[in-house]
């Protein structure tokens, strides 16, 4: 039987990493809110991710970038038909939304670019590190 040396300080890690997880599913499966079309692409530097947004007022998206994951929120305009009704003094929202992308390895927010163009909100942020090398073991005698 193998035996292992135990950190108390794993159970930490776990917990975080659990309550990491659950606050991103309960944001990825918010049934209350719509989601835009995504694409996402990596890139030689990092990542590139692309959030369709038509009509949307650029001054009216919220994007956050942390460690691991983009979130973009906002509201989409009112359909046609509602503005009609906020016309006679009814004010009308469109349909809020929230998406949030997560990065497969850790990214620097540091250098996150967001720009608008066209209704099509792009995100761009580079990888933490370098490419991953692998070491000679050298004997030392």
């Amino acid at each position: 039987m193998a035996l292992m040396r135990w950190d108390p300080m794993d159970v930490d890690r776990f917990r975080e990493d659990m309550a990491r997880f659950w606050n991103r599913f309960r944001e990825d499966w918010n049934w209350d809110t719509a989601r835009p079309r995504t694409h996402f692409h990596q890139t030689d530097e990092g990542y590139l991710v692309e959030f369709e947004l038509p009509g949307v007022d650029p001054d009216d998206v919220e994007v956050e970038v942390d460690g691991d994951s983009v979130t973009v929120r906002g509201r989409f305009p009112a359909p046609p038909v509602a503005a009609r009704t906020a016309e006679r003094g009814e004010a009308e929202e469109g349909e809020a939304f929230h998406s949030v992308v997560s990065f497969p390895t850790e990214v620097d927010p540091e250098t996150a670019e967001a720009s608008f163009r066209h209704g099509m909100l792009t995100v761009r942020v580079a990888r933490v590190g370098g490419r991953r090398r692998r070491l000679a073991v050298r004997r030392l005698q």
